[in-house]
């Protein structure tokens, strides 16, 4: 075989792998591959939700934090601005109706995924006011808003979500 059958043998192996590439790209782009545990939207039913604590979520894969505050505490993540590492969430990723000091739709709930923002693992629960990030060291105020420490992190990201009229169902579109 000399170089010009070689190089257009290359050449055709070369198109056929692009064709191939090309394809799968438009079956990925219009047929949805994702598994069968991944849905379009979550809906969580809301019953005897305490007040100032923190609520886990789960559905499939997805796991939320849920915070109903209280007036009280609603005043307190208001005026605190110390030991906060982005008080007014300019760096986080969050809808449009999150920009805000409590980066919530509604003021009585706080919503968000339940994963921190350093090294990705579940957060737990401090103390009456402070979550913390199970494997490391970062934390967040119920507000969702990194705590002043050793390293720099995003606050908590917050999803797409809506409550019914009367706050009893949470929907979550991830």
């Amino acid at each position: 075989m000399n170089k010009r059958q070689l190089l257009v043998r290359l050449t055709q192996w070369s198109m056929a792998l692009l064709a191939l590439l090309g394809l799968y790209v438009v079956l990925d782009y219009t047929i949805d591959f994702r598994p069968a545990t991944i849905q379009s939207s979550y809906h969580f039913s809301l019953d005897d939700i305490p007040v100032d604590q923190p609520v886990w979520l789960s559905q499939d894969n997805l796991t939320i934090l849920l915070i109903r505050r209280s007036d009280r505490l609603r005043v307190e993540l208001l005026e605190a601005k110390l030991n906060l590492q982005d008080p007014e969430s300019q760096s986080s990723r969050q809808p449009e109706y999150a920009k805000n000091r409590l980066r919530s739709r509604s003021e009585e709930y706080f919503v968000s995924y339940a994963l921190g923002t350093d090294l990705g693992c579940p957060l737990e629960a401090v103390n009456e006011q402070s979550l913390r990030e199970s494997c490391g060291s970062a934390s967040y105020d119920y507000a969702g808003r990194a705590i002043n420490g050793q390293n720099r992190f995003l606050n908590l990201a917050i999803p797409d979500y809506n409550f019914n009229h009367d706050f009893s169902a949470l929907t979550v579109n991830p």
